[in-house]
């Protein structure tokens, strides 16, 4: 895979992701819910 296909790549699921978090409110709760879950587990 060259750097130009990665990079589309990556720019297409970034965008997926945010259009996600901001159309399907259970899926940006979920989201919310796994980093706060992560971060109270790892801070210290």
């Amino acid at each position: 895979m060259t750097t130009r296909h990665y990079l589309i790549t990556m720019l297409a699921v970034t965008a997926l992701w945010v259009v996600a978090l901001l159309t399907v409110p259970p899926f940006a709760r979920l989201v919310e819910q796994l980093m706060l879950w992560f971060l109270s587990t790892n801070a210290g």
